[in-house]
């Protein structure tokens, strides 16, 4: 699919058959400009977003990529999408690659929050003077850090990028085994022999 972009190519012309879904039919038929071109470049940009041998899978802003470079419009909002990204993944994704790429954007998602987190210890509550608040029984009142929760969520990273890799490698050898359709490579085409 991503082989068969060109920079003006339009994608009902190149690829017919997404128009049998009623989803991507219906975003053929609102799309007013000529050729469908918007349309158009919305597909490409989700078959730029969503199939791993596109150079933009794997970037972490492809969604901002896609719409200011395939799209053309900057401040774009993906979730009015939301059903045609769904169906795309659906129709052209086996469980497995859906599930791997949700866990992408999950250790994404968490990666970027953990990096935005102050990393502090406990210390005492203190007041604008910057002397330390106390409670009613006269004891300084404890704020809790975030450095035990950080260190905790980073030791736990590199388990779960195992666990990613090793389920990302079984996708990987299933693919070399199987070809279009699903169907059983034979020994020659699957590089056994």
């Amino acid at each position: 699919m991503i082989d068969k972009y060109n920079k003006g190519n339009i994608f009902w012309e190149v690829l017919p058959e997404f128009r049998v879904l009623e989803i991507f039919d219906k975003l053929y038929k609102q799309d007013t400009s000529k050729k469908h071109e918007h349309s158009s470049t919305i597909m490409w940009a989700l078959a730029f977003c969503l199939r791993k041998e596109s150079p933009m899978y794997n970037l972490p802003n492809k969604w901002e990529l896609a719409a200011k470079d395939i799209v053309l419009e900057d401040k774009m909002n993906w979730d009015k999408y939301e059903d045609e990204i769904l169906a795309f993944k659906q129709s052209f994704m086996t469980q497995a690659e859906r599930s791997l790429l949700a866990w992408e954007e999950l250790m994404f998602k968490r990666d970027k929050y953990l990096k935005a987190q102050e990393y502090y210890f406990d210390q005492y509550m203190t007041d604008d003077n910057g002397d330390n608040v106390t409670s009613k029984t006269g004891q300084f009142i404890t704020v809790k850090g975030t450095a035990d929760q950080l260190d905790r969520a980073f030791s736990t990273t590199p388990k779960m990028y195992s666990d990613y890799y090793k389920i990302k490698k079984e996708i990987d050898d299933d693919e070399v085994k199987r070809g279009r359709g699903n169907k059983i490579k034979s020994m020659s085409d699957s590089n056994e022999i």
